[in-house]
Order: structure tokens, then sequence, then C-alpha cells
């Protein structure tokens, strides 16, 4: 659908949901050839057993569910080892969809970034304030910060948009000398009073919210005002790493993972049913990819931003010793760089290069890439071109745009055989 849909998004969606990301036609090619042979593979030689298998090359997106949880595994795996020790903190900053808030980040997706820094500056102040020190230090104090790690997600269950910051931060401050000083007890009351005003002053001063619904949204109670801001229990480091690395997994998660999705040729319906919650119904699939191209992140955007204590500039998290700028060149890739092949073991349990009858390590022979050698080879496997997928009913409205010769059967469009070609 992704053609026809990209042609009728405008007249269709362009008044409900906002203009079309600019790369959401790039990102849909790229997401179709993930794991298509016929756009490259590797092929893998085991000379003991004689057996050659090819691996098809993945797409790498940042939208793709299968390559998302890969990516996600190689930032917990590096983070994991690179975080100093110390306990940690899971906060999640969320707004409320009143007065059409969350509505202004789905049509300016650089919002996510500039509120975003709003967030992590205030908490950086906040912690600051809440530690105790000796007062012949309290100058140094106000320059104290912790370690963030945040990253914005922009849906929520079903792809409804809402728009909410993950943070991973330090349980504690570190003064500019070094020395740490925990927290203690965290006064959610306090903290998200500060980031309510803070954002909505944000919001204000970008054009993005008048100054009276500001302040009438400000005057609300806080537990009714929309805004909320979760902390969770401690973390320790490294005695609760892997409960560490599953908070990393949770916080760069898809939007929605496939084993939860299903689709019906016959109507073009697609399905989200997540375990133990009310399943999501979408009666089309132009409905349904309407709400997932919101989500595409911008070209070159940030997902993930260290601030504070952990912020790129101080290289905390990659220190560099003297010397070290003439070594790179000859040492191997380490850190967040992972074999492709040890995150797809990782995320899903299964070695690609692991020989089928004598478990061995397989050889790689070589990358195919050219298309005749691609054709060739997919011609002597007896694999060929996928069979013409059947074109499902359009949505109603929009039935008389499209010709009705391409529809003669409105009962089914699924030809004979399909779910058992498909099945196997």
């Amino acid at each position: 659908h992704g053609e026809d849909f990209l042609k009728v998004y405008d007249s269709r969606y362009g008044e409900s949901h906002g203009p079309l990301p600019l790369q959401s036609a790039k990102v849909m090619e790229k997401l179709l050839r993930c794991g298509d042979p016929r756009y490259g593979l590797t092929l893998l030689h085991c000379p003991e057993c004689q057996i050659h298998m090819a691996v098809p090359f993945s797409c790498k997106t940042r939208v793709c569910p299968s390559c998302i949880n890969r990516r996600a595994e190689v930032l917990s795996h590096s983070l994991a080892e690179k975080l100093p020790e110390g306990d940690y903190r899971h906060l999640v900053v969320t707004l409320p969809k009143k007065m059409g808030l969350r509505k202004r980040f789905q049509l300016d997706p650089r919002l996510h970034r500039q509120i975003g820094r709003v967030v992590h500056r205030v908490l950086t102040r906040w912690m600051a304030r809440q530690v105790g020190c000796h007062r012949n230090r309290r100058e140094e104090r106000d320059q104290a910060k912790p370690g963030i790690i945040m990253a914005v997600q922009s849906f929520g269950s079903g792809l409804r948009p809402h728009v909410h910051f993950h943070i991973l931060v330090t349980d504690g401050v570190y003064f500019p000398d070094g020395s740490y000083f925990a927290l203690g007890f965290w006064d959610q009351p306090s903290l998200l009073s500060e980031l309510r005003h803070s954002i909505l002053k944000s919001l204000v001063a970008r054009n993005c919210l008048q100054p009276e619904t500001a302040k009438l949204l400000e005057s609300w109670p806080l537990d009714r005002s929309g805004f909320s801001a979760f902390v969770g229990d401690p973390i320790s480091q490294p005695a609760d790493r892997p409960r560490l690395q599953r908070v990393l997994n949770y916080i760069l998660r898809p939007a929605l993972p496939l084993k939860h999705l299903s689709y019906v040729e016959a109507t073009g319906q697609v399905r989200f049913s997540p375990p133990r919650s009310v399943p999501k119904v979408w009666e089309h699939a132009y409905d349904f990819l309407a709400e997932w191209v919101q989500h595409i992140p911008r070209a070159r955007q940030h997902q993930v931003t260290y601030a504070g204590h952990f912020a790129n500039a101080l290289g905390h998290l990659n220190p560099k010793q003297e010397g070290q700028v003439e070594e790179l060149a000859d040492k191997p890739r380490s850190g967040k760089w992972v074999k492709w092949r040890t995150l797809i073991l990782r995320t899903w349990a299964v070695d690609p290069e692991l020989c089928p009858r004598c478990q061995k390590e397989m050889k790689r022979a070589k990358a195919l890439v050219q298309q005749h050698e691609l054709n060739r080879l997919l011609k002597n496997l007896g694999i060929g071109l996928y069979p013409t997928r059947p074109r499902s009913p359009p949505p109603p409205s929009l039935g008389q745009d499209l010709e009705e010769s391409q529809f003669a059967d409105s009962d089914s469009q699924v030809p004979a055989g399909w779910d058992d070609w498909e099945a196997a």
C-alpha cells in the first residue's frame, strides 16, 4: 500500500495528521528491502559439511522493529560497561494532551529536541539544589551536574501520539572536582512543578502556546494537570546490570513489535494485539500507515541525548588517554561497535553464521550486490521472484478515486493458494 498511500496522504490525512514527513518515502523503500535477498546478501560456506547459505542484508533504519532491537542491544551493552559505578534512576516525564499540547509536538518534531533540553536543564538545577553539602562548598554545588541519558518517544499504545521523555539519571550529582554526592530522597511534586512551569514557559516563548493558556494549565492541581514525572527505584551498577540493560532496551523499543501485528489481505485491516491490553484495529492499512509515519524520526535527528556529567563534550563516558588518538587507526573497533551477527544472536537467539549440521562457524565467501549475480543465484536456488501480492480493497472514501476494474471481486482479493505460500 505504500505507493498509493503516499499519493493520497495530503488529501486524506493532511488536515488531521499534519504534513507528511519528508523522509517517509525513502524509509518505506528501505524497510521493504529489509531481509529481501533480491537486494543483496552474504554467502556463507561450511568446508566440512559442504553447505552453502545466503543471509540477506538488513535495512538498518530507525523504524524497523528488527533493526531497532539490535541497535538497542548495542547501546545497552555498551553503556552497561561504560557507566560508572553507583545508583541510577529511571525517570519518565509525560506531557498532557489537554489544550492540544501533544498535537503541537506532532506538527513540529523540532520541539522534541528543544523541550528535551529544557527537561534536562531543569533536572540538573533541581538535583543540585536538593543535594546537601558543607557550607563551604555551596558555590561549587551550583555547578554540580548529574549524569543524564535521555530518549524521546513520540508514541503510546497503539501508535497514538504521546510525547514523553525517558531519562536514565544518576541518583546524585558530580561536583566540578569529580566528587559524587548522593541525592537520597526524590521530592516528585517539587520536581514536577518546576518541570511544568519551565516547559510551559518555553512553549510560550516559541509561540506554540498562548500566555493565557499556559497560565490556566499551571493553575490546575498537579495530579490533574496531565503532567507527570515517574521516578523508579534505584538501580545499582554493576550489581544490577541486567536490569540496567532492560531499562535501556525499553527506552529504545520500536513503536510496534511485529509479533503483535496482523494483517488481513481480503479487507486490508490491520490489528495490533498487545498482551494484557485491549487490541486496536485499523479498518484499512492506509489508516495504520498514516499513524505510523508520524513516528518516523527526521533525518539526522538525535534520538538519544547525553547531558550533564555524561555530556559528550566532557568525555566522562568515553575518556581518551594520552597518545590514544594516534593509536586509534591501528586498533580494531570497540565499545559501541558490535558485529551484526552478534546482535542477531542476542535479539533472536539465532546465529546466522553457524552451520546447521555440524554447529561450527561458517566462513564468509563473498557479498553479492550486483543485480545480475543475484538473479543468477536466486534462479539456481529456485527462489525466483515473489508472487504478486493481492490488492486489498481501498478505503470506502477512496473507492471512487481508483479504477473499479482493479477490484472486480469485492468479497475477497486473495488468490487461491496465497495463504499456503505465505505460511511456507
